[in-house]
């Protein structure tokens, strides 16, 4: 079976951040991006129109957009911005990066609880040869936003997302218009999947994935290996399969065989998420249906997220988290608010739904 993942949308929004600023044609986007990358298009077309000095702008749950359109409408000169979400946006903090950007001269007004959105942010001309720091950030896009702009910022944090973020600016600066060569297919995407062969067993190929990605979550293939799972990295893409098989080894959910690994290793994985917490859900859900004990470190972001992680894992909800739905779908749970999974991957569903018929 072969699947045709998403973009990766933490390379899609720096493109078109970067192209905004430089004033450059913006990246064509279409439905079957996702919901983010559309979001932030539309934003950012909006922040485009010169003859709107006013904008107000709905940013539903994504915390990419609100960060990154935070620095970015900072330094629109002689422009007012406001930036809403969701209730749950009004309880993912934002002061370390409104801290910082008012110490470079940003003009940002609180519009509810302080460090939280909504913000009213008046545009003006920052001085981003000044030297910012943000040592250990809550969101390492905090650190991101104020790269994308151009400001001097410093950090303590190692995160391979703000690596993405030095890499695109350089990718950018050698051929601003190499978009499609450069916004990679999705990896943290891939962790579902992994989930998938996991618990049932078969054989997927997800295309368009490489060893040489940006991306920090490609860790996904060396976790999964200690659940018994093999990447076979190819031309096209990976495969992914249990690395044996044992008559004795069988799918709680499908009672096809499983990888013999996945059910006689130590029963127990030890996992830092501080660099990869959107492999947590796939991750988690995976070892609890294993019966392998998690002890996951690096966690403490996951409460941030579209949805409290942590609990969402514990007590099997979705909380209109997409990487939730896809994980608790996989792992055999109900979901009911599947809408939310068009946030990052708009082919989930019809997917998942083929995979399962070809496997029956």
């Amino acid at each position: 079976m072969q699947i045709e993942l998403p973009i990766s949308k933490s390379i899609a929004n720096r493109w078109l951040i970067l192209q905004a600023i430089h004033g450059d044609e913006l990246m064509p986007v279409s439905d079957s991006m996702p919901d983010d990358v559309q979001l932030l298009h539309r934003a950012l077309t909006t922040l485009h129109n010169p003859t709107q000095s006013y904008t107000t702008l709905h940013l539903s749950n994504c915390g990419t957009a609100m960060r990154f359109l935070t620095a970015y409408a900072a330094q629109l000169e002689n422009r007012v911005t406001i930036l809403d979400g969701v209730e749950r946006m009004h309880h993912r903090p934002i002061g370390q990066l409104v801290d910082a950007l008012r110490e470079i001269g940003a003009d940002i007004e609180y519009l509810g609880e302080e460090g939280f959105p909504p913000l009213r942010i008046k545009g003006c001309i920052l001085d981003k040869h000044r030297i910012v720091t943000i040592n250990n950030p809550q969101s390492t896009q905090f650190v991101s936003a104020l790269l994308l702009i151009g400001a001097n910022v410093q950090t303590d944090s190692t995160s391979p997302y703000i690596y993405i973020t030095q890499e695109v600016i350089k990718q950018y600066q050698l051929s601003p218009f190499s978009y499609h060569l450069s916004v990679e297919k999705d990896w943290s995407s891939a962790a579902f999947w992994y989930e998938y062969v996991a618990l049932y067993g078969g054989e997927i190929t997800l295309l368009g994935l490489s060893h040489d990605s940006l991306q920090g979550d490609k860790i996904v293939a060396d976790i999964f290996a200690h659940l018994g799972i093999h990447t076979t990295y190819t031309a096209e893409g990976i495969t992914l399969s249990p690395i044996a098989y044992s008559e004795a080894s069988y799918s709680p959910l499908s009672g096809r065989p499983i990888a013999a690994q996945a059910a006689s290793h130590s029963k127990i994985l030890v996992q830092d998420f501080g660099s990869c917490p959107d492999l947590y859900p796939a991750v988690a859900l995976t070892c609890e249906r294993l019966g392998v004990e998690l002890h996951a470190t690096g966690v403490e972001s996951l409460p941030l997220k579209e949805s409290d992680r942590l609990r969402a894992v514990r007590e099997h909800r979705t909380d209109a988290d997409h990487r939730m739905a896809m994980a608790l779908l996989i792992a055999g749970y109900e979901v009911d608010d599947t809408a939310c999974i068009s946030k990052s991957y708009p082919q989930f569903i019809e997917q998942w739904k083929s995979v399962n018929t070809s496997n029956e």
